[in-house]
């Protein structure tokens, strides 16, 4: 062992691992605080419910209060909401030239139907039942449109005109720029006092102004401010933020002075944000006072029973650190009962789950250090901790390669220091956010390959016993702890080198997810072929030599069969990974999934505890059995798999470190069990098979 391994290399990766266990204590102490959750329901839903179950909208706002929902969104209101409300009236110049036709006197209307100066293309509004929300629509009328296309047409009463295209636009053409009685029109302090009253706090999504300056900025918190509610969030609305794309900056000048968090909504996909522009931008100069938002998108809702929805929410707020939950109301009935008590045990089942999980109710956390004065401050570590970190997994990468081409120590220094030296610099002067990425992949690629190399070795030392099936299980089951601990060696880095605010919020991503599953089949492949002259027929030589050997092979059926498998096996195995897989996921296996989601705290991955560890079982059997080297190859590949998986879930920032450290742990354990079965099952099959080959042979 002593041989193959330079104890130098091992030190550096020793102190590295030191460095990383106390950068992912530190993570987890932010994580720990960053323990509150938002429930947050749209003022809007809940209006509808009231209005069409025909019940008072403070008696539906009281239920929702009660059941735990923390905060409102109020969207902009528009002049189709304001008048189907009647806080104001609104009408079309060709709905008001009909009418006069028909032998209407145009009601609040007729003085500009008797001056004759109605326009077809155009809307007039006039006070309903409240003047200050008719101040308030003019105020953004002006905002929006400018003199040039508003003019007051009558001051008793006064009218109002908007020159612009009155079409009102279904959903399913909402791609169309919405016409005027749709546009909208600030936020409604009616709403928003109405939220303070019943003591929910407020998540405001304004649209953002066509063309934007200081001033409309302004407004929408000097409307803020009028309200008196306590607006905790902003979450973007539309297809760019407030600000984008000049006064980005000022926008988040604002929120932040209004002690605000930035609410980012979840892709579908699970994978990074929904698009918006500006989104980014927003956050950087937000200095992160960001929150992770989930929302089950609106398709996929339809499809859904209130069951199956439930579950998502706490089990989401857990492992993908959301801190808003943005829930949408079930509007058609099931499990006969009508949409009010639905979705009131809807919420409060949520709202149980997730204070169940430890969780705390209220404003939006987020990731701060925990500072002297107890404001916010987004977590970077101290550059000056990654060093050590470079040194540890370019080391772990040299001893890699010196597997492989025998390297001498003065070549392994050269390469470490060389590489430190570069890493550093980089790491200090810039940052070096590619930098982290590289030295990520390298210990997700390669620390996996240096746990199965051990345990291949010790498999070796010990060959020449051939132990019952017993002791195989026995020794195997401490093998696979040594395994995933020295995988978990490599996982620490990976937690540690990208351990920021961004990769927690998954502004910044780890972007080498597919080569991470390819690369340790590949890497673990290569030394065992160089190690066991797999591909030479007992020559010994260099991997050149097995490669020459391998590509002048002869191909047979038999050979393009076994591609076929492979290929087919690789497809599941790669295009499973990621979020945009277009490998479809068995009814079988989704449940299966659900039933580990609630028996352990952290499902493990299938990679690990159905591939990779049941795989080690195999391959420790076949060791100490003496199998065929190409079968132990195979084998030990299977087992690589699993280690890579292991190590390939710290790459998952948005998941609390601690859970992917309990769920190396569960999937040890799981694996454990499933490879201890396929050892009884091979060691019971296995002299039937023997058998039946010989006897084959006979009559060959």
């Amino acid at each position: 062992m002593k041989s193959r391994y330079n104890p130098v290399l091992i030190a550096i990766i020793a102190i590295g691992l030191i460095v990383s266990l106390w950068l992912n204590y530190q993570r987890h102490e932010i994580e720990q605080r960053n323990d509150t959750v938002e429930m947050a329901m749209e003022y809007e839903g809940l209006e509808h419910i009231a209005n069409w179950e025909g019940l008072s909208l403070n008696d539906v706002l009281a239920g929702f209060k009660k059941a735990g929902v923390t905060s409102l969104v109020v969207f902009d209101t528009t002049l189709e909401k304001l008048n189907n409300n009647g806080s104001i009236v609104a009408v079309t110049g060709e709905e008001l030239l009909k009418g006069s036709a028909l032998g209407g006197d145009g009601g609040k209307f007729a003085p500009v139907l008797s001056e004759g100066i109605v326009v077809p293309n155009a809307v007039y509004v006039t006070v309903g039942t409240s003047y200050d929300v008719l101040t308030e629509v003019v105020e953004d009328l002006y905002l929006r449109y400018g003199k040039d296309r508003l003019r007051i047409v009558n001051n008793e009463p006064q009218i109002i005109e908007i020159l612009g295209n009155p079409m009102v636009i279904t959903e399913e053409n909402y791609d169309s720029k919405p016409g005027v009685m749709q546009a909208p029109l600030g936020l409604s302090t009616e709403e928003m006092r109405k939220a303070k009253a019943f003591g929910f706090n407020v998540i405001v999504r304004p649209m953002n102004y066509l063309p934007n300056d200081y001033d409309k900025i302004r407004s929408i918190f000097r409307r803020i401010d009028k309200s008196g509610a306590n607006v905790t969030g902003y979450i973007g609305c539309g297809r760019e933020v407030v600000g984008y794309p000049d006064y980005i900056a000022y926008m988040a000048h604002k929120l932040k002075k209004q002690n605000m968090t930035f609410g980012m909504v979840e892709h579908y996909t699970q994978l990074q944000f929904a698009a918006m522009d500006g989104l980014l931008p927003l956050a950087e100069h937000m200095d992160y006072r960001v929150a992770r938002t989930y929302i089950i998108d609106k398709a996929e809702q339809r499809k859904l029973k209130m069951p199956e929805a439930l579950r998502r929410w706490a089990l989401t707020d857990e492992e993908r650190n959301i801190r808003i939950n943005y829930i949408k109301p079930f509007m058609i009935p099931q499990e006969g009962r009508d949409i009010l008590e639905l979705n009131l045990d809807y919420v409060s089942k949520i709202a149980d789950d997730v204070q169940a999980r430890g969780y705390k109710l209220g404003p939006a956390g987020v990731f701060s250090k925990n500072t002297a004065d107890g404001k916010f401050a987004p977590y970077f570590p101290e550059r000056a901790w990654l060093v050590p970190l470079a040194f540890a997994i370019l080391a772990g990468g040299i001893m890699y390669l010196t597997l492989l081409f025998n390297f001498s120590k003065k070549i392994q220094y050269m390469l470490l220091l060389t590489g430190g030296i570069v890493a550093s610099v980089t790491l200090l002067k810039f940052g070096g956010i590619l930098t982290r990425q590289l030295l990520a992949l390298i210990a997700a690629t390669v620390f996996p390959v240096l746990s199965m190399t051990v345990i291949v070795e010790l498999w070796e030392s010990c060959k020449k016993n051939t132990p019952n099936t017993l002791k195989i299980i026995i020794s195997a089951t401490w093998q696979l702890a040594l395994a995933v601990i020295l995988s978990l060696i490599g996982a620490s880095f990976v937690a540690a080198v990208l351990g920021d605010s961004r990769f927690f919020l998954e502004i910044d991503i780890y972007k080498g997810v597919k080569l991470t599953f390819i690369l340790p089949v590949l890497l673990i492949s290569l030394w065992y072929m160089q190690r066991f002259n797999v591909l030479s027929k007992g020559q010994i030589g260099n991997i050149a030599v097995h490669l020459k050997n391998f590509f002048s092979t002869r191909i047979t059926v038999k050979h393009v069969a076994f591609l076929g498998v492979l290929a087919f096996v690789a497809y599941i195995f790669v295009g499973r990974s990621g979020h945009t897989a277009g490998v479809p996921v068995p009814a079988l296996e989704i449940k299966m999934r659900l039933f580990l989601e609630q028996m352990m705290y952290a499902r493990p991955r299938e990679k690990e505890f159905m591939i990779g560890h049941p795989a080690f079982y195999l391959a420790a059997f076949a060791a100490y059995k003496q199998a065929p080297r190409l079968w132990q190859m195979l084998l030990v590949v299977g087992a690589t798999i699993g280690q890579g998986s292991l190590v390939q879930t710290f790459a998952h920032m948005r998941t609390p470190v601690i859970m992917s450290y309990i769920r190396a742990v569960d999937g040890y354990a799981l694996g454990a069990v499933l490879g201890i079965i396929a050892v009884i099952a091979v060691s019971i099959l296995l002299p039937y098979v023997q058998k039946w080959q010989r006897r084959f042979l006979e009559h060959e």
